[in-house]
């Protein structure tokens, strides 16, 4: 074995897409770090050093960025209110989802709205 590969895990770089593919499907539930770890059988500790060194994000931002994705059709859509697309895709606080989707997209929901409205 040479130098480079003696340091690696032997599953090093197979949690990333695992991770990615499990809170896509399931984005609308209350996540919790720890949970989400058991489930794949780590601590909560290395669970997020793995998160950060394969997918360069924290469980949060990683959980949040998909959860806004999700809500980008919705609000384009226009048929639910802002509080009633935040409650779809997970978020427990419409205050706390304008914050996060301001902050991924540069622009507030309602701006979102209007604008895929325009189109």
């Amino acid at each position: 074995m040479n130098d480079t590969n003696k340091n690696k895990a032997p599953n090093s770089g197979l949690y990333g897409p695992q991770v990615l593919a499990y809170i896509s499907n399931n984005y609308d539930r209350n996540l919790v770090l720890e949970d989400v770890a058991s489930y794949f059988h780590l601590n909560k500790c290395y669970f997020c050093s793995v998160l950060k060194k394969e997918l360069g994000k924290t469980f949060s931002q990683v959980v949040n960025e998909i959860r806004i994705e999700n809500s980008k059709p919705l609000l384009e859509e226009g048929r639910l209110s802002t509080l009633e697309v935040a409650l779809t895709v997970g978020f427990n606080n419409q205050n706390y989802f304008n914050m996060t989707f301001k902050k991924i997209t540069g622009m507030t929901p309602l701006q979102y709205r209007r604008i895929a409205n325009q189109k």
